[in-house]
């Protein structure tokens, strides 16, 4: 099975990143994951000038990089439970979720998305929205290989 994970936000190491290494080496046996992270000088600009131009610059990245089952992070998306969640991988060998950047993501994006999935109804910075994302996907390769994780 291969995971990428891709958002668009200012890269900076910290707490967070260390955490979501922790995820990724342990989700490693069950999978190849990949955390990608996204942001130029296009994206920072575009950031600059208002939605319209930020969700041009997002879908530039992102649309290229749409491959296997696609999965929208947005708070509009279908509300899952962790055993609902882990069907994703039970059904699916190549997955890639996307999370937007500041402004999200475009409704042409995500009209594209196989699923749209939101991982809560509160607001959440990018870094605890990808460290909780990166959470459930090992709690859902758990759940799938019957690994007491999840219990």
């Amino acid at each position: 099975m291969d995971i990428s994970v891709f958002s668009i936000q200012k890269s900076k190491s910290d707490a967070f990143d260390d955490e979501i290494k922790n995820y990724l080496k342990m989700s490693s046996k069950y999978a190849k994951i990949g955390d990608y992270v996204i942001f130029n000088d296009k994206i920072a600009k575009a950031q600059a000038k208002g939605r319209d131009e930020a969700y041009r610059a997002y879908d530039e990245s992102f649309l290229p990089k749409m491959s296997g089952f696609c999965v929208a992070l947005d708070e509009r998306g279908r509300d899952l439970d962790s055993f609902e969640f882990a069907k994703i991988f039970a059904n699916n060998s190549q997955i890639s979720f996307f999370i937007g950047g500041a402004y999200g993501l475009s409704e042409n994006f995500k009209q594209r998305a196989d699923l749209m999935v939101k991982l809560s109804s509160l607001t959440m910075a990018h870094k605890v929205a990808k460290l909780v994302l990166f959470e459930q996907i090992f709690r859902g390769l758990c759940i799938n290989a019957n690994h007491p994780y999840h219990k």
